[in-house]
């Protein structure tokens, strides 16, 4: 999977100010690359640090926004803050098939590591895509 330099740059800004909470959006994009992000709202109000739901609307409304871009969602992207940038069981409990997922670990506030993944043909497990950060 291909992600814009411009983008990462975005994801860390929105990853990095909702720390140490996890944050969380959307991809925007075409199936190979993903070129923008909405930012998306965190409204779990419990386990903040560790957990997340993001609001339905923002789904809707980057849908909205890639339609008028003439792009589409390509997947999700979210925050691991203090923990590795790897799927969680419960990233995989509410993981839709077809999507990428990046998932970022913010260490003690600053971006570390990006790993993006897919589900299997199965749905049981991620399985982890190659990353190129491009311009």
């Amino acid at each position: 999977m291909k992600l814009g330099r411009a983008m990462v740059q975005k994801m860390r800004e929105h990853l990095e100010q909702t720390y140490p909470y996890e944050g969380c959006g959307v991809m925007l994009g075409t199936p190979v690359a993903a070129t923008d992000i909405y930012r998306g709202t965190n409204i779990r109000q419990e386990r903040k640090e560790d957990r997340f739901v993001l609001d339905p609307s923002d789904i809707m409304h980057a849908e909205e926004y890639a339609k008028q871009k003439g792009i589409e969602v390509v997947g999700f992207y979210h925050s691991h803050p203090d923990h590795p940038a790897k799927p969680s069981p419960t990233d995989l409990e509410s993981a839709w098939d077809s999507y990428y997922y990046v998932i970022v670990s913010v260490d003690h506030g600053t971006l570390s590591k990006i790993g993006v993944f897919r589900l299997s043909e199965q749905g049981d497990r991620f399985i982890e895509e190659e990353l190129i950060i491009e311009d």
